[in-house]
C-alpha cells in the first residue's frame, strides 16, 4: 500500500479453482475447498509468506465443498455450509492448526445454504445470509466455539443478500457488497457494519458503483480494500480503498431490548415499549421474508392469519435493527 504497487508471488502448487476460500491468522495465510476440473474439493493449504511456500495440511473428512464459510478463530479453522454434489450443506467442523486435526462441532441451526457471510469477533463466530434454491436469506447467527452451541442473533434490516464479502474490525462485524433477494447486483455497494454489545446493524456509506457478485478484499492498518468481482458493467479487476477510522463519528443508535408476549402465541402478540411509533415494525419468517407490516401504533398485532412456526418482530430506525423471535402454536 505504500506504493501502491503490485508484485506477483509464486503460484498456488495445489488444483485451480474457483468458488473457495481463504483466511489470514498470525501471519499466514489459509485456503482449501472451491471447484476444479476433478470435481468439489476438501483440501486445505497453509502459505507461508515470508518464504512464499505452500504446505498442504490434512483434509476435511467432511464433504467436498463450494463457497462455505471458513473462519480462523483462537487457533482453530472453522468451516462449514456451502454446496456440494449432494446440494447445499449446513454441517460445521474445526480444524486444530496445532495438532493439524479435524473434529465435527454442531451443525449450523439454519438452513442449509451456500455462499454466506461470516465473520469472528471476540469469543464468537458469526455466519449467516446467503443463499439456497429460491430462497436468499438474511438471517444470521452467533457460535460460540466454548460451549459448541449456536443462537439466533438479530437479521440485517435490509434484503437478504449472498455472495458478497466480510471482516472484522475494532469489535464490529462488516458486510459489503453483493447480491440481493433477486440474485442480481445490488443497486448500490452496500455497506452494513454489526454491534454485538447491543445486537443491532447500521449501514454505512456504500462503495461506487452497483453491488457486485463475489468481489475480494482484505484489511490492512484501518484500511479495507475491494477488488475483482462482477458488477453491473462485467468482470473487473478494480481497487479500491476505504478509511474505517472515518466512521468513528458516527454513533450507532441504540435501540432498546423487548420481548414478545403471549410467546408461544396463538391470534396476537403485543410487545411493551414507549415510543413505538417511531419505529419501522415488520414480522419476518425464518426466512428472514417479511410477513407482515402491522400498523405500529396498534397495542396488539393481529397473527390469525399467519401458519403455526417460528417467526421474528423487527424493529428498525435509520437502517438499524432488533429483533424478537416468537412461536405461533394452535
Amino acid at each position: 500500500p505504500q506504493s501502491n504497487e503490485w508484485e506477483e508471488l509464486s503460484a498456488f502448487p495445489g488444483e485451480a479453482r474457483g468458488y473457495s476460500y481463504g483466511v489470514a491468522y498470525e501471519g499466514k495465510g489459509y485456503l482449501g475447498f472451491g471447484l476444479a476440473r476433478s470435481g468439489h474439493l476438501k483440501d486445505l493449504w497453509e502459505f507461508d509468506p515470508s518464504t512464499e511456500k505452500w504446505t498442504p495440511l490434512p483434509s476435511c473428512p467432511c464433504v467436498a465443498r463450494t463457497h462455505p464459510a471458513l473462519v480462523a478463530h483462537q487457533g482453530k479453522l472453522y468451516v462449514g455450509a456451502g454446496g456440494s454434489q449432494m446440494g447445499d450443506l449446513k454441517d460445521w467442523w474445526a480444524y486444530d492448526l496445532k495438532s493439524q486435526t479435524w473434529s465435527q462441532k454442531d451443525s449450523f441451526p439454519g438452513f442449509k445454504r451456500h455462499h454466506p457471510f461470516f465473520f469472528e469477533i471476540g469469543d464468537y463466530i458469526y455466519v449467516g445470509f446467503g443463499h439456497s434454491g429460491p430462497f436468499i436469506f438474511k438471517d444470521m447467527f452467533r457460535y460460540d466455539p466454548k460451549l459448541d452451541k449456536w443462537q439466533e442473533v438479530a437479521s440485517l434490516p435490509s434484503q437478504g443478500r449472498v455472495a458478497g464479502t466480510q471482516f472484522t474490525h475494532k469489535g464490529k462485524g462488516y458486510l459489503l457488497s453483493g447480491q440481493g433477494e433477486d440474485h442480481q447486483n445490488l443497486k448500490t455497494g452496500e455497506f452494513w457494519a454489526y454491534t454485538p454489545e447491543n445486537d443491532s446493524w447500521s449501514q454505512l456509506p456504500p462503495h461506487p458503483g452497483s453491488g457486485r457478485w463475489a468481489p475480494g478484499s482484505f484489511l490492512i492498518g484501518s484500511s479495507i480494500y475491494l477488488t475483482s468481482g462482477t458488477p453491473d458493467a462485467g468482470d473487473v479487476k478494480d481497487l479500491w480503498s476505504f478509511d474505517l477510522d472515518l466512521l468513528a463519528g458516527i454513533k450507532p443508535l441504540d435501540l432498546p431490548a423487548f420481548e414478545v408476549y403471549p410467546n408461544p402465541a396463538n391470534d396476537f402478540i403485543s410487545l411493551e415499549m414507549e415510543d413505538l411509533g417511531m419505529f419501522d415494525v415488520q414480522i419476518l419468517n425464518v426466512f428472514g421474508q417479511k410477513v407482515l407490516n402491522p400498523i405500529n401504533t396498534e397495542p396488539k398485532i393481529d397473527v390469525r392469519h399467519l401458519a403455526e412456526g417460528v417467526y421474528f418482530l423487527q424493529l428498525t430506525k435509520n437502517g438499524i435493527a432488533r429483533s424478537s423471535k416468537f412461536v405461533i402454536q394452535r
